[in-house]
């Protein structure tokens, strides 16, 4: 493994580039980031992705799934509450036309209503799909965002969106195509296909990416909030930090892991010890911009309910001593250099960590800084984190 074949750099219309070349590997591996602030009607953005895969030229969505089918090689998209990705994997020797296809596609200015009609019932079936499943814990945590650009659902509301003008869908579209674009290439490309994604993506024209301030609003701060009734319950401990620096932001994935990952993570054991059989807790962390929101979520009964809330804050003090290094540091650290060893796995990584940093980061970088962090350092982490604005939440049902 040859780390000096990681690098970074910005191409000639702004974008950045971040680039590992490992002939010796099978396949190569492609992201491209487009951020954008939510300030649209709520799920313009995920219908702008899906219109994307309508067209691309002269080709129709059958022709564009014909296409990737004969190279063995499926374009993957998503769209994010600030960002959209589009991603593929390939045979190095597909790379190129499945490159200039991605291109074609999102290069595509002109749709017909019939592109529109066919895009909608699609997406009627995601919200209905969404909404049918009980997610009340992820609904309060997109609530929580001080900043309320970012608390309305990705997929927004099917009936709004059928009456949506198109000029505010080609504005939403226009938008994307901003001077935050990135891209990720891992794996077996030559210098033929980079210079190819340098002809492509590196001469599309981008617009200055705009940064709004948020608007001025209250901030819903009320300690203990309860959702729903019942026996069954489950509690949501959040912790919401508004000014988090480049340290917390690459700390929080090691302590979640230390918290949360495992029978072996400071929760199971701390509470094991205090009476309570947990299997599961869902340790989730969030960033948007400088916020970041921390939290865990667990099964209780409501006669539980007394016993654990006061578990809480002895909680927060013995998690600060927990083994970091010695949890987290082989799966975290020691283990991040197989990355290199799966183009697909190193270009996801790229994208979470640009996700988290709202910046590209270089997996050397990243092992560069991470490689300072001590128990103690962490610690203090966590103590930012566990001394910041704390709610609780129990959804009952």
């Amino acid at each position: 493994m040859d780390k000096s074949a990681e690098r970074r750099g910005r191409l000639e219309n702004g974008a950045e580039l971040v680039a590992f070349c490992a002939p010796h590997l099978h396949s190569v591996a492609f992201s491209v980031v487009l951020p954008f602030t939510p300030e649209c009607t709520p799920g313009v953005y995920h219908l702008v992705e899906h219109m994307f895969f309508e067209r691309a030229g002269e080709r129709r969505a059958d022709a564009i799934n014909a296409e990737m089918t004969a190279r063995g090689s499926e374009i993957m998209g998503y769209t994010a509450i600030n960002y959209m990705c589009f991603s593929f994997t390939c045979r190095p020797e597909v790379f190129v036309p499945q490159l200039e296809l991605l291109f074609s596609m999102l290069s595509q200015r002109e749709y017909e209503r019939e592109d529109f009609e066919k895009v909608l019932p699609v997406i009627r079936n995601e919200i209905f799909e969404a909404a049918f499943y009980d997610a009340r814990s992820s609904d309060i945590l997109r609530d929580l965002w001080f900043d309320s650009r970012y608390i309305a659902p990705v997929l927004g509301n099917a009936d709004v969106l059928s009456r949506l003008d198109p000029q505010e869908i080609a504005a939403a579209r226009a938008s994307l195509f901003n001077r935050g674009m990135c891209l990720f290439l891992a794996g077996a490309f030559t210098p033929e296909h980079e210079r190819r994604v340098l002809d492509t993506f590196g001469t599309i024209p981008l617009r200055r990416r705009e940064r709004t301030a948020p608007p001025a609003e209250e901030k819903v701060t009320r300690e203990i909030n309860r959702v729903g009734r019942g026996y069954e319950m489950q509690a949501l401990v959040t912790y919401h930090v508004e000014r988090a620096d480049l340290e917390l932001k690459l700390a929080a994935h090691w302590l979640r892991s230390g918290l949360f990952d495992g029978l072996d993570a400071a929760f199971f054991r701390f509470f094991g010890d205090h009476g309570f059989q947990f299997y599961s807790v869902d340790g989730i962390y969030n960033i948007r911009g400088d916020e970041l929101v921390f939290s865990y979520l667990a099964h209780i009964t409501k006669k539980e309910k007394k016993k654990f809330e006061p578990l809480i804050d002895a909680f927060e003090e013995e998690a600060a001593r927990t083994d970091f290094m010695g949890l987290v540091k082989p799966y975290l650290y020691d283990n991040a250099p197989f990355l290199y060893d799966s183009p697909e796995r190193l270009c996801g990584h790229y994208v979470d960590t640009w996700a988290d940093l709202s910046a590209p980061l270089t997996l050397r970088e990243e092992l560069e800084y991470v490689g300072g962090f001590t128990n103690a350092r962490l610690a203090a982490c966590w103590e930012r984190i566990a001394t910041s604005l704390r709610r609780i939440f129990y959804i009952g049902r």
